[in-house]
């Protein structure tokens, strides 16, 4: 049903933005092994709209618990297209252990570092990021994937009820690792972690879009050497043996 559906939004994607839309590099996307996938939150249909064009069965969404507790037919649905309630904001040890259980049996996870939309807060461009992605990037070794997602929040404003044609694309970088320490030797820490995935998402959107990630001296400082590149290829990249402590 999976398939199903994600195959169907592809359709719906490219027949209503046909001509101004596109996904680019998902030749960097590892097929097999655990994977973090990390991207930008613009608009409410990111959820829908990114997992369709992950050429993964096997990977699954972090969502807000908001979405699970009204309509049980909603809660269903979202359920059937790989999705799972974490509480935002807050150390959900059911939400992150379900998230480590998809890692750990080297399935691939989604999710939305930000922790809201842009459309929610009323920006274009990057949010602060919250520390969870930076933990359990650092807790469970798993490579990361950076994307950077643009279009969405043009498409499907704040308010809207049917999308609009705007220029929709998903950029995906290549992969890579969160180092348990840097070059220098010092520990990296769960914030630096995030930070330093945001930067690499960044880097994939154009630079009016960075907003908090844009070009800062200091904080480029504070992330340089936090991450390393993996190989990416049809196999599977094997998580390195991660450090369980905070």
């Amino acid at each position: 049903m999976y398939a199903l559906l994600r195959a169907a939004c592809r359709v719906l994607v490219r027949v209503y933005l046909v001509g101004i839309n596109s996904v680019v590099g998902r030749e960097h996307l590892p097929r097999r092994g655990p994977l973090l996938i990390c991207s930008n939150h613009p608009s409410t249909v990111d959820p829908v709209v990114l997992p369709a064009f992950v050429p993964r069965g096997d990977t699954w969404s972090m969502a807000k618990s908001e979405w699970f507790d009204g309509s049980r037919l909603l809660a269903r649905a979202f359920g059937v297209y790989h999705a799972f309630p974490v509480v935002r904001h807050s150390p959900d040890r059911r939400g992150l252990r379900r998230a480590r259980e998809v890692l750990d049996q080297g399935g691939a996870l989604l999710i939305y570092p930000e922790g809201e939309r842009w459309t929610t807060v009323g920006t274009r461009g990057l949010l602060k990021a919250q520390a969870g992605a930076g933990f359990l990037a650092r807790l469970t070794g798993a490579p990361v994937l950076p994307v950077a997602i643009v279009g969405t929040d043009l498409c499907f404003p704040k308010g809207a009820v049917m999308p609009r044609r705007r220029r929709v694309e998903l950029r995906f970088g290549p992969p890579v690792r969160v180092r348990e320490r840097r070059p220098d030797g010092s520990r990296v820490g769960n914030q630096d972690a995030a930070d330093a995935i945001m930067v690499a998402i960044a880097r994939l959107l154009p630079p009016d879009l960075r907003g908090a990630y844009g070009d800062d001296p200091a904080l480029q400082a504070r992330v340089e050497g936090v991450l390393e590149e993996v190989p990416a290829s049809g196999s599977a990249v094997k998580p390195r043996t991660a450090s369980t402590s905070s």
